[in-house]
Order: C-alpha cells, then structure tokens, then sequence
C-alpha cells in the first residue's frame, strides 16, 4: 500500500494558485524527496497533507485514511518538521522533548535515546536559547520522532547542520526507512537528496513535473551538455532560436542534445565561443534544473 495518494490538489491564496491539480503517490518504507524550485507549492502540500491548511479541492490519503474525514486517526501516527521547529526557547533541550511527549500523551521513557540519537546528550540541560540552528534542528527532529511515527514529513532536515551532522542525519533516515518507515524530505541540497532518497517527486508551479525512483529519474534525463560562455543569456537565445531546449543555470547553459558539436556549431555562428563543453554528470541537481529551468 503506499503510504501517500494524492489526487488532483488545488489551493489558491487571494487569486494565486499554490497547487493545480496535483497528484502523486508515495511508496511506503522509502526515503522520498519531495523537491520543487521556491514557489513549487512543497510547503502548501506537506500543510495540507498534515490537516493544517484546507485544499480548495482534491484528495488526499495519507496511510490508508482520508485526511479530510480521518484526521484523528492519521496524525498520532504522524511526525513532522514543517517550515519554523516548534520549540520553546526558554527551556532546555530535555524539557522541550517533555513538553512534547506530554502533547502527544506519551512517556518520557524515550527521551534519552532521541537526544542521544540527536547528537544533544550533552547538550540537553542547556537552554535551547544558546542552540545553534542545527541543534534546533535536531532537536526538532527528536521531537518528531516522540511519536514512534510510520510517516515521517521533514523540510529541509538538514538546514544549518555543518557536514559531519548532515552526515548523521542522513544515516539515521535511512536507518529509520530500513526499519519500515516512510520518510518524505523536502530539501534545496538536491547533493543530500541524492545521498539518502530511494525515490524522487519533483513539482512545479503546483503541478507534478516527474516522479519515480532515483535512478529511473537520472537515467531517463542523462544526454545533455554543459557550456560556459562569456554571455550565457546571449547563448541560451541563441540556442532556442536554433530549436534546441537550453537553460542558464548561474552563468552555465544547460542544453538537451547528445551532439555537442551541433551546439559549438551554432555558437560559433553568432561569434560566441565557449570557454568549456562537456556532457552532464547526470546528477539530480542538473536533473532538476533541466525539469524545472530553475535559476538557482
């Protein structure tokens, strides 16, 4: 069964569309990246996934109940980081996971392994107040997983960890999907996405652009070539009024063609002359940025 169906969602703020018609599925017991350039409608999805923001219209099924109707009976089943963590800054790490435990009607009998787990065992007197963003972070994390949760619902988990961090959080999630829980990550590092993710959903505009498993998604979009010229804007014109698709990905033209000579050729032709040429790695952040001509 998966774990998420959604159906033609749609939700519009004040006359702009944040979702048109979305629909998608995720696979249970998987790590899934959820990624979408800024504006995509990621953050208005996970909302309305989690009951906190009614869609104008659509379905939604979250492990096997309808979000609308059964919202109860999903949400202790549930653990989320959603935009800003929800901790309270006058207390330490150990008495915000208290608070949490007691939210939920859970014991305390939990709290030490998840700040082990979190890397804050040391840390857990401390007043959350002298936290560095990834501590916050990790600590939101913690409290996340309070619940024991089969569905887990994290924005950008890893914001503000330095590497070595990045590096534990990306092993404990893909630990917690070994153990047969659903793991959904929305993140702008599409390098950490890769690392962790079995499966891939990329949105835009509010719509699904592509959705499948990793390595079905690069290697369906392997083939294109990178070139580095003195005026990419220039270059991509140039391109497109030669019919091939092209992009400018900070100062880099990304072009869909196999024939890099073709792409020279035409260049040269309008007196631009590339500095670099090369096929692309087929890494998902090129992958993205062919899907989505995001300009990052």
């Amino acid at each position: 069964m998966d774990a998420v169906v959604v159906e033609g969602l749609r939700k519009t703020y004040k006359k702009k569309v944040a979702l048109d018609g979305l629909s998608f599925r995720i696979p249970s017991g998987k790590v899934t990246g959820f990624l979408g350039p800024n504006g995509a409608g990621k953050t208005t999805t996970f909302r309305s996934l989690l009951g906190l923001t009614k869609p104008d219209a659509g379905s939604l099924q979250v492990l096997g109940l309808d979000v609308r109707n059964e919202l109860p009976g999903i949400v202790p089943r549930l653990g989320a980081i959603v935009e800003e963590p929800g901790l309270i800054k006058g207390l330490n790490g150990r008495d915000n996971l208290r608070v949490a435990a007691h939210t939920l009607g859970r014991g305390h009998e939990k709290i030490d392994a998840l700040l082990a787990f979190a890397g804050l065992a040391a840390d857990a007197r401390r007043r959350i107040d002298g936290y560095s963003k990834g501590m916050r972070q990790r600590l939101a994390l913690a409290a996340a997983l309070l619940g024991d949760p089969e569905l887990l619902f994290l924005d950008e988990p890893l914001d503000g960890l330095d590497p070595l961090g990045q590096a534990q959080i990306k092993a404990s999630l893909r630990q917690l999907a070994s153990e047969g829980r659903t793991i959904v990550v929305s993140s702008h590092n599409l390098g950490d996405v890769e690392a962790m993710a079995d499966e891939v959903i990329v949105i835009n505009h509010g719509k699904l652009v592509t959705q499948g498993s990793l390595s079905q998604i690069l290697g369906s979009q392997k083939g294109g070539h990178i070139v580095e010229v003195a005026d990419p804007q220039k270059a991509v014109a140039v391109l497109i009024a030669a019919g091939m698709s092209a992009i400018n990905t900070d100062g880099k033209v990304i072009v869909e063609t196999d024939n890099g000579s073709d792409v020279t050729r035409i260049l040269a032709g309008a007196e631009i002359f590339p500095s670099a040429l090369y096929k692309q790695s087929g890494s998902l952040e090129e992958v993205f940025l062919r899907l989505t001509g995001d300009q990052r």
